[in-house]
């Protein structure tokens, strides 16, 4: 309730103060409901987990522009200030999907401050034009926030809180970002995950993008090696760690010819943490680990002029070695983009994969949703879209998911054929109905192959 009364009140305050002020408002709105079956969620058919429910998501945004703050060094500067609301949840539902119920979707209702269709903020900032004469452009507070392709770090719809900053940099055409933030604590538990990192790009027949992040995590954990023992090591012998630092450098490529589209980074992750208790000094915990992701798509026309697409994806995550006992090889950012509302977004509609982790299975068992002894993930994909038919869209995607490393005989984690129709109107209404039909792979279930199903209908609309 008292939500509630804090949007009406913005609603109604907002444009008596861009009125006041000369200045711009803007009313920004989204509503999504999603009808989702999983079959098999467990990949094993003697215990299958489905699940059925409608998924919602509402967002509600309001922002004075341009608000003028007299000139400096011969610039105008000027600020917006924005908020935002989003509220997620299961319709017909009162139970949040952090009960074991609900398992494997409470790791992605821990992501976000409320999963009962309350509103919560997701963006509460101030962004401000040539503060002090330069050609910046500053960001304080609450905000949405993605590092290059998502690889390293995306907010996932929750908000980052601290600043951001970017604008021309004096060398060759190039720009650049800076940013320090502290991730959201989630509903599991209070963290301490504090994020820093730059930026800079240069234009050229495509545009090059140096990415670095720092994560500086406080949070007493198990780092997932296998060398202590011990009453403070973890059941696989992983070493309990009061403090991590992870650094990640990305470099990605973006070009955009013709009919060509093609998004390519690769990353390496370096780093130390602080092992404790009574066996931490033979502990010495490192971090060293790589990836890649590629994407690219031909759009062509075909029969009667309109045009098709055609994609490929390829994605690989380092996974850990076992022989090396305190050494972590597996690639894993801390807030890499996974989430989409109350279901994961990743390679394939019912897998979700990214190079890291996946969903199914094991998801709530280990850290990657892998079973015990694989980790890193290899992706292979492609996918047609032939010409659209009275409006009417077609996607066809085919997704071979194997693990980099596995103790086991056996690498490939499944197979995924995703077949889906969606149908929008300029950029404000869309239906889609999808159905991604999995089958399970030896090293997600090396005692029963099996299949595991999730289909989709969804309406969207924003303004």
């Amino acid at each position: 309730m008292k939500a509630r009364r804090a949007i009406l009140l913005a609603a109604f305050s907002v444009p008596f103060a861009s009125a006041a002020f000369g200045a711009g408002f803007d009313v920004a709105t989204e509503y999504r409901l999603r009808a989702l079956s999983y079959k098999n969620l467990n990949l094993n058919p003697d215990n299958t987990n489905d699940k059925s429910f409608l998924s919602e998501r509402a967002r509600l945004g309001f922002t004075i522009k341009s608000i003028e703050l007299g000139e400096a060094g011969g610039e105008t500067q000027t600020m917006d200030v924005s908020i935002r609301f989003q509220a997620l949840g299961v319709a017909g539902s009162s139970t949040p999907l952090t009960t074991p119920v609900a398992s494997p979707f409470d790791r992605i209702a821990e992501h976000y401050p409320n999963t009962s269709f309350s509103p919560f903020l997701d963006n509460a900032f101030i962004r401000a034009r040539n503060l002090g004469g330069f050609p910046w452009e500053t960001v304080f507070g609450l905000q949405s926030f993605t590092l290059g392709s998502g690889l390293l770090l995306d907010d996932d719809g929750t908000g980052l809180t601290g600043f951001s900053a970017k604008g021309p940099l004096p060398w060759l055409s190039m720009s650049g970002q800076v940013f320090a933030f502290q991730a959201r604590n989630s509903q599991a538990s209070p963290n301490a995950l504090n994020l820093y990192g730059l930026t800079i790009e240069l234009p050229s027949e495509g545009t090059w993008q140096l990415n670095e992040l720092i994560e500086r995590d406080h949070a007493t954990q198990l780092a997932p090696v296998t060398g202590c023992t011990g009453p403070t090591s973890g059941p696989d012998g992983e070493c309990l760690v009061s403090q991590a630092t992870r650094v990640f450098s990305s470099l990605r490529y973006t070009l955009n010819f013709g009919p060509l589209v093609f998004d390519g980074e690769a990353a390496i992750e370096r780093g130390a943490a602080t092992p404790t208790g009574p066996d931490a000094a033979q502990n010495h915990i490192t971090y060293n680990a790589n990836a890649e992701v590629l994407r690219a798509k031909w759009k062509q026309p075909l029969w009667g002029g309109s045009p098709g697409i055609a994609r490929v994806t390829l994605a690989r995550g380092s996974g850990d070695k076992s022989d090396t006992l305190t050494t972590d090889e597996a690639f894993f950012p801390s807030q890499g983009h996974r989430y989409d509302g109350l279901e994961r977004s990743g390679f394939g509609e019912f897998f979700a994969a990214t190079p890291y982790d996946a969903f199914g299975g094991q998801s709530t068992a280990t850290a990657s949703g892998l079973q015990r002894g694989a980790s890193g993930i290899l992706v292979v994909g492609i996918g047609l879209t032939p010409p659209a038919y009275k409006g009417i869209v077609l996607d066809v995607d085919y997704f071979l998911f194997q693990a980099d490393r596995n103790v086991g005989p056996n690498r490939t984690l499944g197979r995924e054929t995703d077949i889906r129709l969606r149908y929008d109107i300029l950029d404000r209404f869309s239906i889609k109905a999808s159905a991604a039909l999995f089958s399970v792979g030896l090293a997600s279930n090396p005692d029963n192959q099996s299949s595991a199903r999730r289909y989709l209908l969804e309406a969207s609309a924003r303004f």
